[in-house]
Parts: structure tokens; C-alpha cells; sequence
């Protein structure tokens, strides 16, 4: 007769006790952060500190976001920040209340360190003392920011690195005062980094600048810091390395266009049924909990090509399956503690395109490039592709150019597209 299985997926002695304790923190203070309140709403204190947390492929993943869903941070802990007694697979949920932050706030690397992740709750012992911490229910809004941001940081690329030194002195040169309004451009300008209201090649455009503060409390602690972002400068994610331990902190360009309302994900989900159904569940049969998921092998293995394995984990980023590590360059496996058969139904685009096709309401004119017209709403709307760009003749593509994701009629052209070929 089998055992039972161990109560946790993670069990072990962290090296850097006041390390993690700091990194830690700093994923509590984003996560109980808002940096923006709609005019339009009643300005109140919400208290949102449950971070996601992950264990797979010898990394222990902390993540989660501010409750304007404007900054995304996670701590990623390699083997070399642990010993680890018990190293399983899984995620979940807890809320870091005021125990826990104390206990954090506390701790020193002489009283050691032990930590134990399991699927319903977080254990810290420390000094003889300990702090244990259930799972919760997370926002629905994290669903939808959660699988955004692995779009974005999919994208991006390397834009400059620094010493630790250099990005003190950069935060410390910042506006004290709301940056929302006049953007700053980041960029390595005489020996050192600096900022400018004027765009430069290579910048790295920054609001809000409050937003970077709590990566002020770690660099003395840090090896160097390197910066990433979008072709279109819709996000950028900053990575402080320490080592055996790094922290990604990801910011919208704007405050107000927190990650959960973007769509940026919205042509990955469409493509998960109008893809290839076999190609996918070859891609998705080949995870487990990898730390860096090595798209080249799974197109060996599904006798596929690197090209069409990369749009499947791209569907399966959006579906909240895997995550994406810029340091990387590579997709993570996890799931996260969500309903996902939640997910197509909090996105109305995604809903609405589906009824499009379903209709009949799209004609295609024209596959290569794309050309479309669709009925919608008693008008004819026009959809066409100029330099692989799609464009709508729709009210939400001329209020959004295509940077909050595509309108519905675009997702449908483009699904109707991928059927019929």
C-alpha cells in the first residue's frame, strides 16, 4: 500500500536567511501596493499581500501583483540559495498578513532559516519561532494579469544592464513626486545611467516612478541589475541578481493600464482552438515543472518545428500554464491555483469573436496578407495587414492602435485565417 504524500512540495534550509527574508518583503511591499485609483472610484485601502508560490525544476518562485495590477514582481530562489530536504512540484496561494511580515521584518542570518511550501499554507521557522500561513482566494483580476504579463515579457529583449552601484544612483536621481504624466526615458549615457523626458535609441520608457522604489532596498545586496523591454515600450521588466537568488519586478507603461485589462493574450487563446489540437497536447503532455522549458527539444519531441512549439506555449501562457523568465529567454512550467476553465469567460473580445465566426459574420478576402470584412453591430468593418500589423476600421482599434490587444474583429479574421489554412 503507496504512503501517504509529503505535506509539502518544498522543505529546506535557506543559506541567505536575511536575503530571502528582504526579497521576500519586497514581494510583499509590491503586493500590497496601489500606485493608481480611478477617478471614477472611492479611493480605500485594499490589502492584497497573497503571493503565488511555485516549486518546480530545483526553483522556488514567489510572484504576485500590486492591487492596480500595474507592477508584477517575483523572486525566483535557485538551488544554490537552498538546502533543500523535500523538493517536489505544485503552486499555491497565501496571504503574507502581519505575522508573517513580522517574522520577515525580524530575522537575521544568525537565527537561521527553515522553509516549508505546501499546498495549503507557507511555514516559516526561524529562532525557535514559527509562522504558518493558509491559501486563500486570489482576485479574479490576478487571473487575467497573471497570463498578460507572460505575454509581454515573452517579447522582450535586453535593452541595457548596470552595477548596483549605477542603479542606486540612478533611483536615487528619480522625481520624488507622481511621474504619471511627463514619461521618463532610461537609458546608459556617460559611463553611468541617467534620465530624460527625451526619447534616445536603446531607452527604456518609465512612469511612476514610485513604482521602483523597492528595488532601492535591495541593490546594496545585488551583483548588477539588467533591463528589458517591448519593441512598442509597452512593459519593461527590471532584474536585480544576487546570486543564488533574482527578483524581476514588471511595470505597464502606464499606471492605469494595469496588465489585467490589456488583452495581449487574447490572440493566444483564440489560437487554442483554432490551432493545431494535436501539436498543442503533444507540447502540453511534455511538461513538467521545467525551469526552462527547451522549446527546441519539445519540437524534436513532437516532431514539430521550434517556430510552431513557441506558439504553443505562447497559447499555454495565456491559458496560465507556464510563466516566462526573461533571464531565461525561456518559458517556465506552473499552474496556477485558479479555476482556469475561468479564463476565456473573463475576456468579452475573446466571446465576441467567437460569435463572429460562429455567425458567418466574417469574409475573408484575402489570406496573405490578411483582409477581411466583417459584419458587426449593422456595420461593415474592414480588417487588413500592412508590415504583419493588423488593422481595424472598428471604434477600439482607432482609440487603441492595437496596443491593448486586438479588437474582436481581428481575432476573428485572424482565426477565420488559421481555419481555413
Amino acid at each position: 500500500m503507496a504512503g501517504n504524500p509529503h505535506p509539502h512540495f518544498f522543505e529546506g534550509r535557506l543559506l541567505q536567511p536575511r536575503l530571502v527574508a528582504e526579497l521576500l518583503t519586497a514581494v510583499q511591499l509590491i503586493v500590497g501596493s496601489r500606485f493608481f485609483t480611478p477617478p471614477n472610484s472611492v479611493a480605500r485601502a485594499i490589502a492584497l499581500a497573497d503571493p503565488v508560490v511555485t516549486c518546480g525544476g530545483q526553483v522556488l518562485r514567489f510572484e504576485g501583483f500590486s492591487s492596480c495590477c500595474s507592477a508584477y514582481i517575483r523572486v525566483d530562489l535557485l538551488p544554490a540559495s537552498y538546502d533543500g530536504e523535500v523538493v517536489g512540484k505544485g503552486t499555491t496561494n497565501v496571504d503574507f498578513n502581519a505575522p508573517m511580515r513580522a517574522a520577515l521584518a525580524r530575522l537575521r542570518d544568525a537565527d537561521g532559516l527553515q522553509l516549508a511550501v505546501g499546498r495549503d499554507a507557507v511555514q516559516l521557522r526561524s529562532a525557535g519561532a514559527e509562522v504558518v500561513e493558509r491559501k486563500v482566494a486570489l482576485p479574479t483580476r490576478w487571473l487575467r494579469g497573471m497570463v498578460e504579463v507572460q505575454s509581454y515579457q515573452a517579447s522582450m529583449q535586453p535593452c541595457f544592464s548596470a552595477t548596483a552601484v549605477e542603479a542606486l544612483r540612478l533611483l536615487r536621481s528619480l522625481p520624488k513626486a507622481s511621474t504619471r504624466r511627463t514619461p521618463l526615458w532610461i537609458a546608459r549615457m556617460g559611463g553611468g545611467l541617467a534620465a530624460s523626458t527625451r526619447q534616445t535609441p536603446g531607452a527604456v520608457r518609465l512612469t511612476e516612478t514610485a513604482r521602483l522604489r523597492v528595488l532601492g532596498l535591495l541593490l546594496p545586496r545585488a551583483k548588477g541589475l539588467q533591463v528589458h523591454a517591448d519593441a512598442q515600450q509597452q512593459a519593461c521588466t527590471w532584474v536585480l541578481d544576487f546570486g543564488s537568488a533574482r527578483l524581476s519586478l514588471v511595470l505597464s507603461s502606464e499606471v492605469w493600464r494595469g496588465f489585467s485589462g490589456e488583452g495581449q493574450a487574447l490572440t493566444a487563446l483564440m489560437q487554442a482552438s483554432t490551432g493545431n489540437a494535436a501539436e498543442l497536447a503533444c507540447v502540453r503532455a511534455s511538461l513538467n515543472w521545467q525551469a526552462a522549458i527547451d522549446a527546441a527539444a519539445l519540437a524534436a519531441g513532437c516532431n514539430s518545428s521550434v517556430d510552431r512549439v513557441t506558439d504553443a506555449l505562447r497559447v499555454l501562457g495565456a491559458s496560465g500554464l507556464v510563466g516566462f523568465d526573461v533571464s531565461e529567454g525561456a518559458y517556465f512550467h506552473r499552474v496556477l491555483p485558479f479555476d482556469l476553465s475561468l479564463m476565456e469567460d473573463l475576456h468579452p473580445r475573446l466571446a465576441e469573436a467567437r460569435q463572429l465566426l460562429e455567425e458567418g459574420a466574417v469574409t475573408l478576402v484575402s489570406a496573405q496578407p490578411l483582409a477581411a470584412t466583417i459584419a458587426s453591430g449593422g456595420v461593415w468593418h474592414r480588417v487588413w495587414e500592412v508590415d504583419e500589423q493588423l488593422h481595424c476600421t472598428c471604434p477600439w482599434f482607432a482609440r487603441h492602435q492595437g496596443q491593448r490587444g486586438p479588437c474582436k474583429h481581428v481575432l476573428a479574421a485572424s482565426a477565420l485565417r488559421t481555419l481555413d489554412h
